[in-house]
């Protein structure tokens, strides 16, 4: 059986398109660019001729820059590339567009299919909603164009992008901190790009590229984090719903189509989209409610669609994750856990989603789900001497500065530009490449079933390896059969002593990196504290509910150092201290998953008494309000607050929370038939490795060896 490899289908996609992006501007938005990050993309694209890659969401006035060069002929292409709504990235486009003189073909790219447009609640697409995309975006182009005819005898920069609102056609306008844009129009170049635009038409084409995903390895991947599937809710707002990030509790019952969550509308055309690429014809089996309509709307979509086509089949099965909450909350031993844990993850960045109304909005709950970026910034400049980083970085930030002021002299106000650009930008880290690959097996696939120790020992192989042929030697002590940081991180730096070598193992030094991150005693103390931490909650979850509550409470009055006075004591305990509050209340959730499990009720209290979950209650308030900074929640610090008033407030909100809490503690009833029937009384399975996995890893060995699962559905092809 021929293996599928998404990293290899992903870079083959972008090939596809060639022909589009040929001397073209490039801009992608934050999801694309998670995306191409990870599957190694920025020097196929570079290789595909690919004039400059930018970014949509904080257009920028340099982007032009590429267009000074004599040598080349003036752009007419742009390509823009999204992982959202073509309403939702709408603004940004036209903003690139407006900014961009010369530009006769814009080609925009995006990873909604068109059936999804018009399926998605908040979408005014409809049918046929690339054409009429294609269509709008025209129309607003051609009024920015009379526009500058009219106004062309007035400064542009100080009225053109207060004219950029929308208002007429429904679209949202950009909110003030996007409409100051500092001056971008090409007059410094010395072209009259005015002059080129009369008279000249403008083409767009609308394309779907199902292909943006975040590929960890050739068989492992995730959404990106900044794309409208990945925020689109996954359930609406009712009882059984526990976020808008998680499947609601479930009820057997299928949603109609006004009920269904914009998540599962977006993640079935996704998973249709994806087979069909991959030239795969699914057989589709469900667990779950939301899995079920999914699973029902992919048979749909293969009923219409896929008639008398010929393909491979697979098996797809879908799980809804509230199944399973406790596995995704606990600490095991993983180094790609680990590292994860341990790197400073990209910062979001600001966008302005569309908003076409406000009847499906209350109907639906919020409109995206925040979640944390797949890419993480490797601390690659520690690794370097400090002497050097700090002579790069100066050197490269003077010339940035040198070039920003030299491109705002013509500036007739003088202002000096905003010199942050180097401050906000690590200018020495790295991320994981999944293309990156020790004689054909990518890093990151050999390490993600990996322990810690396995991990890094396998690390150091790799560097050891690297040095050889680098002909390298080290004088460090060396163990075999373990790793350590003073080991690691001297081959990382004999490897990156020389420019040529660094680039030739740029892969293991980044890996090698991110394991020195979770090496490091700061990240491998708290996990390691996690997991201890856990240890005891299973321990007393065995034992009774006054025990687990006991071993909560302790949890949460420690993580504030609740009672410590003096500032001197509160400072040692402070640097010795491991949990925060956070992470005491991310254990809260585990207690109460653990004990809905060991002490289940009747009814809607949760399953603790009474006296047990007022101390819990009790434990939160008094450590929020003697360590509101600790807390970070900002109506602490507002000044209408008494004292009283604050503890009668967050007496309310923890109320709301242990809400939440009941409900989590109530999953175990919601699933009796599939935990106790599918895996308490099997006899083929059992032993203490298999006790310790989790429900998904269980419910995979149930399938493979084909034994029955209740609650599973089948959902029968074509």
């Amino acid at each position: 059986m021929a293996l599928l490899d998404v990293t290899k289908s992903c870079i083959d996609s972008i090939k596809q398109i060639s022909e589009h992006i040929k001397d073209a501007i490039l801009y992608l938005d934050s999801g694309c660019t998670e995306s191409f990050q990870l599957i190694g993309a920025f020097p196929v694209l570079l290789e595909l001729g690919v004039r400059a890659v930018c970014c949509l969401e904080n257009m920028s006035p340099l982007d032009s820059v590429v267009d000074w060069n004599s040598n080349i002929d003036p752009m007419r292409k742009m390509v823009v590339m999204t992982s959202r709504l073509l309403s939702d990235a709408h603004r940004y486009i036209v903003r690139c567009l407006s900014a961009s003189y010369g530009i006769r073909h814009c080609a925009i790219f995006t990873s909604i299919s068109e059936i999804a447009h018009s399926a998605y609640t908040d979408s005014p697409l409809g049918p046929d909603a690339f054409h009429e995309y294609e269509t709008l975006l025209l129309q607003d182009y051609e009024e920015l164009v009379r526009k500058r005819q009219t106004k062309s005898g007035q400064s542009e920069d100080t009225g053109f992008q207060k004219r950029l609102t929308f208002e007429d056609d429904g679209w949202s306008h950009l909110t003030s901190s996007e409409e100051d844009t500092s001056t971008f129009e090409a007059s410094s170049s010395g072209k009259d790009f005015y002059k080129e635009d009369v008279g000249q038409e403008l083409v767009v084409s609308v394309h779907h590229f199902p292909m943006i995903l975040c590929p960890l390895s050739p068989r492992v991947f995730v959404l990106p984090s900044e794309g409208s599937v990945a925020e689109a809710c996954l359930s609406v707002e009712h009882e059984d719903s526990l976020s808008p990030v998680l499947p609601p509790i479930g009820t057997g019952l299928f949603s109609d189509g006004d009920d269904v969550p914009p998540g599962a509308i977006l993640t079935a055309h996704l998973i249709y989209h994806l087979a069909s690429k991959m030239d795969l014809k699914m057989e589709i089996f469900s667990l779950g409610d939301l899995s079920k309509n999914v699973g029902k709307l992919l048979t749909d979509m293969s009923s219409l669609y896929d008639v008398g086509r010929r393909k491979r089949t697979a098996g797809l099965l879908l799980v809804d994750r509230t199944f399973d909450l406790l596995t995704p909350c606990c600490h095991g031993d993983s180094l790609v856990d680990r590292m994860f844990s341990s790197l400073p993850r990209r910062k979001r960045t600001a966008f302005y989603a569309h908003i076409k109304g406000s009847q499906s909005r209350a109907k639906l709950g919020s409109s995206s789900v925040q979640r944390s970026p797949v890419e993480v910034q490797i601390p690659l400049a520690k690794i370097l001497s400090e002497e050097d980083s700090k002579l790069d970085d100066s050197r490269l930030q003077g010339n940035i500065e040198a070039f920003l002021r030299g491109w705002d002299a013509y500036n007739s106000s003088s202002e000096v530009v905003d010199l942050s650009l180097s401050s906000e930008i690590e200018l020495l880290s790295g991320s994981f490449v999944s293309t990156e690959n020790f004689r054909g097996t990518p890093y990151m696939e050999a390490l993600l079933d990996r322990r810690m120790k396995d991990g890094t020992v396998l690390i150091k192989k790799w560097l050891q390896e690297a040095l050889r042929q680098e002909n390298l030697t080290v004088n460090v002590r060396s163990r075999p059969g373990s790793a350590t940081k003073s080991e690691l991180q001297a081959m990382i730096k004999a490897l990156a002593k020389n420019q040529s070598s660094l680039v030739r193992n740029r892969g293991i030094i980044q890996f090698a990196t991110a394991a020195l991150a979770a090496l490091d005693e700061s990240h491998s103390a708290r996990w390691d504290a996690f997991i201890s931490a856990e240890k005891m909650l299973h321990v007393s979850a065995e034992d009774t509910s006054q025990s687990l509550a006991a071993q909560i409470g302790d949890l949460i009055n420690k993580s504030c150092l609740v009672g410590s006075h003096d500032q001197k004591t509160r400072k040692m305990e402070l640097s010795s201290r491991l949990l925060s509050f956070k992470d005491a209340l991310l254990l809260t959730v585990t207690g109460y998953i653990l004990a809905g499990e060991n002490f289940p009720t009747s009814g809607s209290g949760g399953p603790f008494s009474w006296q047990e979950e007022h101390f819990l209650k009790e434990a939160i308030v008094d450590a929020i309000f003697e360590n509101p900074s600790e807390a970070k929640f900002k109506f602490l610090h507002e000044q209408q607050y008494n004292d009283m008033q604050l503890k009668l407030e967050l007496q309310d909100r923890v109320d709301n929370l242990f809400k939440f809490l009941h409900k989590v503690s109530g999953l175990k009833r919601k699933n009796i038939p599939l935990r106790d029937s599918a895996f308490g009384s099997d006899s083929h399975f059992h032993g203490d490795s298999y006790a310790s996995k989790g429900l998904l890893y269980k419910l995979l060995m149930k399938v493979l060896a084909k034994s029955d699962v209740p609650g599973l559905e089948y959902h029968s092809s074509t």
